[in-house]
């Protein structure tokens, strides 16, 4: 066997350990399945190496969990799925219309956004910054001109993007700012969070950003500008200035103290403004 086929996508054998192709073999064998599948399977994952999102990840075998073949199941699902595959094209168009000649996708690890950025700027270097790289990952992008795996941020980029990224990790303002830096002054960022539990991997120490992240980031030098046409939860930033650890810090006290009576009542103004039509 030279290769597995999921849902579509052909996954080179060589580029996985004998676990991982068991594990796939396995879930190929499946249709395609729905996300709240995939969001149970990535739980069950997480539930069997007894990780706990309460707790310190430091203490916890977090990397075997980002290093899990589930991530490359997630990876195929979102690469064959209609509204991902939507998103990902809305990210790359409004890229395009911005002139950068250097982009960094933090945590693309399947690459997909990345060959959907390259599509529309092919013009521009690509970076892909990895936390957790898998050969797999590097394989699919392999031969793409404009297209590379780091381990970290390599100078300055015009535009730093992070989809579903803050809510996986302990402190989502440190990472928050080592991106701003890694931004040239002008240069855009553009964040795509899911501050809400929807899978155990979603921290709820940063759910306190769920309403706030537009304003405590201010005190980064960062101005909101907009969202990515047809992917809302994709906000665009704008570096207008140099990070402020003091100003950042207070903002984040205070957001952590109004949190709380946000995360409730949001909601519940909005069924009300849809109820009344507003």
């Amino acid at each position: 066997m030279n290769e597995i086929m999921l849902w579509g996508e052909r996954l080179p054998v060589e580029a996985l350990p004998q676990a991982d192709i068991e594990y796939l073999v396995a879930i190929a064998k499946m249709e395609r399945p729905t996300v709240e599948w995939m969001w149970q399977e990535m739980d069950r994952v997480w539930d069997a190496l007894a990780l706990d999102n309460a707790s310190a990840l430091s203490e916890q075998a977090i990397g075997d969990f980002y290093s899990h073949p589930v991530w490359v199941v997630n990876g195929v699902f979102s690469a064959t799925d209609p509204d991902s595959v939507r998103h990902r094209e809305s990210i790359a168009s409004y890229v395009s219309r911005l002139g950068v000649g250097r982009v960094a996708d933090y945590g693309g690890g399947f690459g997909e956004l990345a060959k959907k950025l390259n599509a529309a700027v092919p013009q521009a270097q690509i970076d892909i910054v990895e936390p957790y790289p898998s050969k797999l990952g590097m394989l699919r992008v392999e031969g793409i001109p404009g297209i590379r795996f780091v381990k970290s941020f390599d100078g300055q980029y015009d535009c730093v993007i992070a989809q579903d990224v803050l809510e996986h990790v302990e402190q989502p303002l440190a990472l928050t700012e080592q991106m701003v830096q890694a931004t040239k002054l002008g240069g855009h960022l553009i964040y795509a969070n899911c501050f809400y539990p929807v899978i155990k991997c979603h921290l709820p120490s940063t759910f306190y950003l769920r309403h706030t992240f537009t304003w405590v980031v201010r005190g980064m030098g960062l101005k909101c500008v907009g969202r990515v046409d047809g992917v809302d939860h994709a906000l665009v930033f704008k570096r207008v200035g140099d990070p402020d650890k003091t100003m950042t810090a207070l903002l984040s006290v205070i957001a952590k103290v109004v949190a709380p009576l946000l995360n409730r009542m949001v909601p519940v103004l909005g069924a009300i403004r849809r109820r009344m039509g507003m």
